[in-house]
């Protein structure tokens, strides 16, 4: 049995008897297909496994299988972005569950808004493949088994307003010790952003000062890291599948430390300079890689099977232009006899720039 047996069943579940399916890297799902015994069954069928809901707990609690374990908090429309952009910060993404408890557990059909549930469901079904491998989990709400949740909670609403994001952020901090998670979420707009920042991020060191500072980079980390994903230059990796995404980076065990380090260097307000930063070296990188590219396959033509004049024309003439984001890879495709020439230049360049330039090649 797979250890993380409890999400696996969970998704497994709603997959089933919501009829959802995978297209093209994309859930989909029906409402006119689904009928009200449908949610029926999902609502017995997802209270059955309840039971053992604790394993996934004990996950956490152990690291095991876990280097970087990170928990996601706050209302999310885009769940792909939000599972990507935890990819960038640690190997595990940890969410809390919505559906049963939230949605299902203590309402009749006729009071589910079935549009919600199946939008919220379809999402966690792009993420099977990742649970089967550990790297999702689904964890009751540390509201209900977590006495610190409430404690937390109370203390925070003595001092200032409480919002739904703000709730969903102390569940969270809650649990960062004893589950050992990174805390962190995604904007997905400027007002949002903004909010985070000014008026919920400093809620962190209500946990003490070293948990808090871990939660606050890795809050912090995933604002900045959503805003990268959102960059022109990085609608490639946006595109790709779950799996393959969290494989590239997974790759570099140094990924992580480095980059979150990069990121969050100086804090918010050096957030936005940290991105550019960041943008400007991975133009830099694949330009010079792309130039030592074409010069390297011109020179050498003559020599390399399948190479003909109407390619090097081609490569002469990009040559002369920027090279945009796209190009390495689209090289790389037309001459798989340089695949040795690009693993050998990445050698010198940083683990962030190295990993990035993978993620953004088509």
């Amino acid at each position: 049995m797979n250890y993380n047996h409890f999400t696996i069943n969970y998704i497994e579940l709603i997959k089933k008897h919501l009829k959802i399916e995978i297209f093209n890297n994309q859930a989909l799902f029906f409402p006119d297909y689904v009928v009200d015994d449908d949610i029926v069954n999902l609502k017995n069928d997802l209270s059955e496994i309840w039971k053992d809901s604790d394993s996934a707990i004990k996950i956490l609690q152990n690291s095991h299988d876990s280097n970087i374990q990170l928990g996601l908090f706050g209302l999310i429309d885009n769940f792909e972005v939000a599972l990507k952009t935890g990819y960038l910060l640690g190997d595990r993404v940890v969410a809390i569950d919505y559906i049963f408890e939230r949605i299902l557990k203590d309402k009749k059909v006729s009071q589910i808004n079935k549009v919600l549930l199946g939008k919220a469901s379809a999402n966690l079904v792009l993420a099977l493949e990742l649970a089967k491998k550990g790297r999702f989990i689904i964890i009751p709400s540390p509201f209900y088994w977590n006495k610190n949740s409430k404690k937390l909670i109370k203390k925070v609403a003595k001092k200032t307003i409480l919002t739904p994001e703000l709730i969903s952020l102390l569940n969270i901090l809650s649990i960062t010790k004893n589950c050992k998670l990174q805390p962190y979420t995604i904007a997905e707009s400027d007002e949002s952003f903004k909010r985070i920042i000014d008026n919920q991020i400093d809620s962190s060191m209500i946990i003490g000062k070293d948990a808090g500072t871990f939660a606050y980079e890795g809050i912090l980390g995933g604002l900045l890291s959503e805003k990268i994903l959102n960059q022109e230059e990085f609608k490639v990796a946006l595109k790709k599948p779950l799996s393959e995404y969290y494989s590239i980076i997974n790759e570099q065990k140094d990924f992580y430390t480095e980059y979150l380090n990069t990121i969050t260097l100086g804090g918010s307000l050096r957030g936005d300079r940290n991105i550019d930063v960041i943008r400007l070296k991975l133009k830099q990188a694949i330009e010079k890689q792309n130039k030592k590219l074409i010069k390297s396959t011109v020179k050498s033509a003559g020599n390399i099977a399948g190479v003909g004049s109407g390619t090097i024309a081609l490569l002469s003439t990009i040559a002369t232009i920027t090279s945009p984001i796209g190009i390495l890879g689209g090289l790389l495709g037309l001459m798989p006899a340089l695949t040795s020439f690009m693993k050998d230049d990445n050698e010198n360049q940083s683990v962030v720039i190295s990993v990035f330039k993978r993620l953004n090649s088509e």
